[in-house]
Order: structure tokens, then sequence, then C-alpha cells
């Protein structure tokens, strides 16, 4: 037995092979874990760096939905719908809006993306069957702000608040090439500040971020930010072709005979007879009925008596030509010309509750004999009524009074075109209190808007619509008082543009209050003369007397993206606005590189909901309890990034 025992101690000792799989077998469970901890741990550091990209992706559009509508929900939903189409289920992303990891001051949005790794060796050796793997991301609003309000001059004042007054601007930056001054009981509220001049004054901690907390002030120079780009040298190239616009002449047309529409029916045939046309009477309903064929045919005067209707060639061919040689004058009822072309020489004239209309065709007038107001013009509407249909063209050497309690139309559908000359007084347009007044689209291929003349609303005002044209063109001043819609277009004036110079203010139009409005426009103000007196004295452009409810909005694609009104860029008028102008909306770069731009009164200046407005100036002031605020990010003040992932 001691025997047996002994051989096989020794040949166990002789048995190498025996010894390592014993070994092996002891060895192998502690191999297989480590394994499967190593692999599980590579798998999870994949799912670590998927999950940081959809937190960074996540981050980043909540910041942008944010920045839209300063909601928190939006920012959640956009960052959980973001997570969502890259695979992540919106349940394991949390978005929160915190201060900003850099400590600048700004926000941020702070996405935080968690998920679970599943573990399947780990599982064998009795691990977890699940670790979470967490990825987090901070998307800095604001950072590296543009300027939305510049003061470009360097030697002038910069940007100066006095008398309880506000400047802010939550999502970019105030700059300054001088100082900055923000005395107790103002404030200017911005993401950052910048200036060149001396330190900014702020003796009451005035500067401030959005936050609340010290706005972060740097001291550099700032740039103008339109300046030889193609919406300034564009609108500037442009101004310069309307000053040489000259007035359309007057027609020249043969003597015709005069034809007076009264009640004796035998006079007025033979007049019409020797005109070419044909005229019956009903005296029951006191209407002349004027029938001419096909061609052209030459009159003289035509006046109305009282009372009296006349329907002139109403069925005839649109392709006849009609010439009156001496003035059109409808005094009485009714007056109704079918289509054609019509040329006035001595122009037409209408009052006394008279109505008058054209069909659709082309109008060439010269300038009245009569006056209205004071001056002659092409068109002197003193009825009640004056229309013209369309699409029409105008050709009026002397240009178009319409007076207080008249309406007038002209044209209908979107290719009419307008070339207008001035009055005796210098005006194309002049429209007084409580008038109505349309001008149709002018968009076709060869429309064209062209003011030579003044467009002029006096105190008290009325309603009027400018249709939209690609160039509305005025070689003058436009001087509104009323409510006024303005069609899409650049609207290049070589004066001013006053609203409310002329005393006035908002008025009800079609049921709700209106100063001036217009979608896609830019005004282009050249400033060659200012008022000389009143409220707008000395302005390239302004708002005064009350005059609220003002929303302009720019073009946001084309050569002249991101501008709203520009001002002269060779002499130094500038922008008011004042004498509680409030309620004032503009989105686009409000620019005058060579004047100052001014706020008092209680004036407010705002970009409105979803809009952007920049106010760039040789100086900026703000003054006597005004307000003006910008929520901005880029526009025309170039595309540095508003939004940058900082952690």
């Amino acid at each position: 037995m001691l025997g047996r025992t002994r051989d096989l101690i020794s040949r166990l000792r002789r048995d190498h092979a025996g010894a390592v799989g014993v070994a092996a077998a002891l060895v192998l469970p502690g191999l297989i874990a480590m394994g499967s901890l190593v692999t599980e741990y590579g798998h999870a550091l994949l799912v670590k760096t998927e999950n940081q990209r959809v937190a960074d992706l996540a981050a980043y559009a909540g910041a942008l939905a944010y920045n839209a509508s300063s909601s928190t929900s939006s920012m959640s939903s956009a960052a959980g719908a973001v997570a969502a189409l890259n695979g992540v289920p919106a349940s394991a992303v949390t978005a929160t809006l915190v201060t900003s990891p850099t400590a600048d001051g700004n926000q941020s949005v702070h996405v935080q993306v968690s998920t679970k790794s599943p573990l399947y060796l780990a599982q064998m050796v009795g691990a977890k069957t699940s670790v979470t793997v967490t990825a987090t991301s901070d998307a800095e609003l604001n950072a590296r702000a543009t300027p939305c309000v510049i003061a470009l001059s360097g030697s002038g004042t910069g940007v100066v608040l006095s008398g309880g007054t506000a400047l802010t601007a939550t999502k970019c930056s105030v700059g300054s090439n001088d100082t900055l001054k923000a005395p107790c009981g103002t404030t200017i509220t911005a993401v950052s500040v910048t200036y060149n001049g001396a330190v900014p004054s702020q003796p009451c901690g005035g500067i401030k971020s959005p936050s609340g907390a010290a706005a972060k002030i740097t001291k550099k120079a700032v740039s103008d930010p339109l300046a030889a780009t193609s919406a300034v040298t564009t609108a500037a190239s442009h101004l310069a072709d309307v000053a040489n616009l000259t007035a359309p002449a007057s027609p020249s047309v043969p003597t015709g005979g005069d034809v007076d529409f009264g009640y004796s029916a035998a006079s007025t045939q033979s007049q019409l007879a020797a005109d070419g046309c044909s005229g019956a009477y009903s005296s029951s309903n006191k209407t002349w009925t004027v029938t001419c064929g096909s061609g052209t045919f030459h009159f003289g005067a035509i006046t109305l008596g009282g009372g009296i209707s006349v329907d002139f060639a109403l069925g005839a061919p649109a392709t006849n030509t009609y010439t009156f040689s001496d003035l059109v004058k409808n005094s009485g009822a009714r007056l109704t010309f079918g289509d054609g072309t019509f040329q006035l020489a001595k122009g037409l004239t209408t009052g006394g509750g008279s109505d008058t209309s054209f069909g659709a065709g082309t109008f060439w007038f010269g300038r009245s004999s009569d006056k209205c107001s004071g001056d002659t013009y092409s068109i002197c509407h003193a009825g009640s009524t004056l229309s013209f249909g369309g699409p029409s063209s105008f050709i009026l050497a002397g240009g178009v009074f319409n007076g207080g309690g008249s309406s007038i139309s002209l044209g209908a559908g979107t290719t009419n075109s307008f070339q207008v000359g001035p009055s005796s007084g210098g005006d194309a347009f002049h429209l007084m209190g409580g008038s109505n007044t349309f001008l149709a689209d002018a968009l076709g291929a060869s429309s064209v808007f062209q003011l030579v003349g003044d467009y002029n609303v006096t105190t008290g005002g009325g309603c009027a619509t400018i249709g939209a044209a690609a160039q509305h063109d005025i070689k003058g001043n436009l001087s509104t008082a009323g409510g006024t819609k303005l069609g899409s277009g650049v609207y290049t004036v070589t004066g001013y543009i006053a609203l409310g110079g002329n005393g006035g203010g908002d008025v009800m139009c079609n049921g709700s209050k209106l100063g001036m409005e217009g979608t896609d426009v830019v005004l282009v103000i050249g400033g060659s003369s200012t008022p000389a007196h009143g409220a707008c004295s000395d302005q390239a452009f302004c708002l005064a007397a009350g005059y609220s409810n003002v929303t302009l909005a720019g073009p946001t694609s084309g050569p002249l993206a991101g501008l709203v009104v520009m001002g002269p860029q060779d002499n130094s008028a500038g922008a008011l606005f004042s004498a509680g102008a409030k309620n004032t909306s503009l989105s686009g770069a409000l620019y005058f590189p060579k004047g100052p731009i001014s706020l008092t009164g209680g004036a407010s200046l705002g970009g409105g909901s979803g809009q952007c407005l920049e106010i760039i100036g040789a100086e900026v002031s703000l003054s006597g309890g005004t307000a003006a605020a910008s929520d901005c990010f880029s526009g025309a003040g170039g595309s540095a990034s508003s939004i940058m992932l900082v952690q």
C-alpha cells in the first residue's frame, strides 16, 4: 500500500502537463472576467462618444430654439427632437438654461444625455447587467455676439443716454468708437460693450448684461459692418440715378371742339358730331350716352352741368385714342369713360361731390389751368371719387391733388406704371387731411414708379397705399401725415422722409391704427434737402408729432438684405424719433454712417417679435424717457456666431 502511494507521487512529479492543467483551471475564470470587463469598457467608450455627439447637437439645437423664442419649453423640445432623430429617446435627454461655464456673464443651454449600456460577458462572472453612460454639453448663448447698436464716429459723443432712458440689446452687443454714458436712472443692457474713447461713464452701474450682472466691457474699435457692402453700393448707385430723373412733358394734341354736357340735347349732339362721335340724352335720369367708333378722336374742353351724368364711349374698342386740347372738368354728378388711351393737354379737374372713373389704358395728362390749394396739377380732384382701372400707365406732367375727404384709385392689377412730375408748387402728390389714395402695383417688366416732385401729405392725413414695385424712385421728399401702407420694394428718396413732419399722426385705416407699414421694403434717403423748420428740422429721417404704429421690415435676401432705412452717405443729416413716436418696429439696419440717430420725448424703437434691428449711426443718443431695444444676432452686421459650444 505504501509502495503504490510512493509510485503515484513519483508519477505526478514527472507529469508537468497535469500541473499546467490545474493552474489553467484555477486562472481561467479570472481571465474571462478581465476580458469581459475590457470588452464591456470598450463598448461603453463607444456609447460615450455617441452620446457626446448627440449632446452637442441637442445643446446647439436647444440654444437656437431659445434664441428664437426665449422659451425654455421650446428649448427642451428642440433638444429632445434632435436626440430622437439620432436614435436617443427624448426621455434620456435633459436641457436646462444655466450660467455659462465660461463665467463671461452669458447663459448657456446645458444638455445631459444618459443611456444604459448593456453588459453581456460581465454577467457570466456575476457583474451588473448594464452601466449608465452620461455625456454633457453646453452651448453658450450670444457667444461672440455681433454689435447691433453702433456709434461709428471717433470724434463724436458715442452712445449717450439721459433722462431715464433705456437701451436694451439682449442678444447682441453695443459698440462705440468714442465712449458710452449711462448716468444714474438710465440703463444699457447688452451681452457685451466695447468702446474706443474715454472709459464709459456709469456712476450707478447702469451698463449691465441680460442676466443683471455687470456687462463685459472691452476697449477696442468697432468697424462699420455695412461699409462698401453690396447693399450700400447698390443703393447709393441707384440714388444717383434718381437724382438725374426729369419730369414728363405735357402731351401735344390737335385742337378739338368743346363739348358742354347740359340739358340742351341739340347743341351738345352737334358738338359731339363735329368731333366724330354721337350722343343721346335721357332726361329721366339726366344722363348722356356718348358713342364713338374705332380710331382716334379729338376734343377740346369737356364740362358737365350740375346734376348731369355722362357715359363716354363705354363700349368702344380699348385701342381707341381720345385727345382733349383743353380742360376736362366734372362738376356734375358722374363722368364715366371706357378703356383706351387718353391725352388731356390741360389735365382733369373734379369737384362738387362728383364721381369720375376711367377704364384701363394709358393716361397722359398735362397740367390743369384750375388751381387746387393755390397750385396747378395734372389731376385736381376735389370731387367725391376718382378711379382708373388697370393695368394702366400714368404719365402725369403736373402731379396729383387729392382734396380733403376725397378718394383716388390709380390702376388695378400688378403691371401698372407711374411717371409723375411736379405741380406748380413742386408736389408730385399732394394729399389733404381725410383723403384716401390708392396706387396699384407696378411690377411688370416695363413698369416704372417715378416721381419728380414731393410726395406730400398735409396735416390730419388720411389713408394712402403705395403699391409694390422693384424701385420706387422719388426725386424730392416724402412727407406724410395719417396712415401709409407701403408695397414691397426699394423707396429711393433724394431728399428727406418725415412722418408727421406736417403735423398729424397715425389714423384709423380699415379698422386699425396705422402710421406706416411695409414688409420687404428699404428706404434709401439721400438727404439732399431737409425740413427747414418744425420738429423734423435738419433731419433726413424723422418720426414726430406722436407718429406711432410704424412697422417696417427690410428684405431677408437679395443685394439689400439686412437694410431697412439707409441714410445719407455724403452728408451728416440724421434720424430723429421724437414727440411720443411709440410702437415703432424696424427689422433690418437703421444705417446713418455720417449722421446722428436720436430718440427724444418718450419715443420708442424696437425690432419687434422675431425681428432684427440694428442701429448704426455716427452717434446714438436717447433722452427724455425714450427706449430702444434690439433682438438681433447678426443681420447686416455680419455672420459671427451667436451660439458656441463651450463645454
